[in-house]
């Protein structure tokens, strides 16, 4: 359970209660019209939770399946099971938290560790042969430009 919790899976999916739950239950509680329900709690706190989900995800090396989880959860559970949101617009709020969370994980790779890697420490400079003293600097590249 430690290990759970030490992966972030733990958090987040407490998380993802809140956010495929509570927050409905909570628009409902306060008399929310459906119209500010759907800015305000599904687009904006949701959708900003899934971007920060995918990023996450991503960023910490979780594993990919889990962006799944809260799209079904909402759709299944909150919109078809208990009837909190509605179905006209509960699936497609899914597919749109699904879609969310898959352009942070996929987005700007920029800043993960093993994108420039180089098989050799330094790169492959200064090669030579041993019939002559000649040096040939060979780019890292491979000299090939696309």
């Amino acid at each position: 359970m430690k290990r759970f919790f030490n992966k972030n899976y733990g958090i987040h999916g407490i998380a993802i209660l809140i956010t495929a739950l509570v927050l409905p239950w909570f628009g409902q509680l306060l008399n929310w019209s459906t119209l500010n329900q759907i800015i305000w709690l599904y687009i904006i706190v949701n959708g900003l939770y899934m971007l920060y989900f995918g990023y996450v995800t991503r960023k910490r090396g979780l594993f990919p399946g889990v962006l799944v989880i809260m799209p079904l959860f909402f759709a299944l559970i909150t919109t078809w099971l208990l009837g909190l949101v509605s179905t006209s617009y509960g699936f497609s709020l899914a597919l749109f938290y699904f879609v969310l969370s898959l352009f942070t994980f996929f987005g700007d790779t920029r800043d993960d560790p093993d994108e420039n890697l180089i098989p050799v420490e330094n790169g492959f400079y200064g090669l030579h042969s041993d019939d002559d003293d000649e040096k040939i600097s060979v780019p890292v590249d491979g000299g090939f430009k696309s």
